[in-house]
């Protein structure tokens, strides 16, 4: 694009001297004024374009700065984390990335409360050496 920029401004530059040659009516201080004129233009052209040029050099450059900036961070926070949570027990050495937790499902129903298994065992152990067995029921 900015090739063809660059032609059209050589090319309406090439005109307008072209014009100014050919011209007989034109007076020579007109002629010089705008001969000086084409030229002032193509130089202040020029000086744009390499203006540019080298504006997009630097943002080339800041770029760069910006994505190893990045990649040292990654990096770093990489580093934290590996240091934040222990090893995977998968073997695969890789931490959670983001920091979050995995919780596993629960296997089966609902939880059972200690308590609860503990005095429904305890129940059924009293039961079976209390109760009387059948040859205890026949002495009786």
């Amino acid at each position: 694009m900015a090739d063809e920029a660059n032609s059209q401004l050589d090319s309406a530059l090439n005109t307008l001297l072209s014009i100014t040659e050919k011209s007989g009516n034109l007076r020579k201080d007109l002629k010089r004024d705008i001969l000086d004129s084409v030229s002032t233009l193509r130089n202040t052209f020029v000086n744009l374009i390499n203006s540019v040029e080298e504006q997009m050099a630097k943002i080339g450059l800041l770029e760069s700065k910006v994505k190893k900036a990045k990649a040292e961070l990654q990096g770093r926070i990489a580093a934290d984390l590996s240091a934040r949570y222990p090893p995977s027990r998968d073997g695969t050495g890789k931490t959670p990335a983001t920091g979050v937790r995995h919780v596993l499902p629960t296997a089966g129903g609902a939880k059972e409360i200690y308590a609860e298994v503990a005095r429904d065992s305890i129940e059924k152990d009293t039961r079976s050496c209390c109760s009387p067995s059948p040859i205890n029921r026949q002495r009786q």
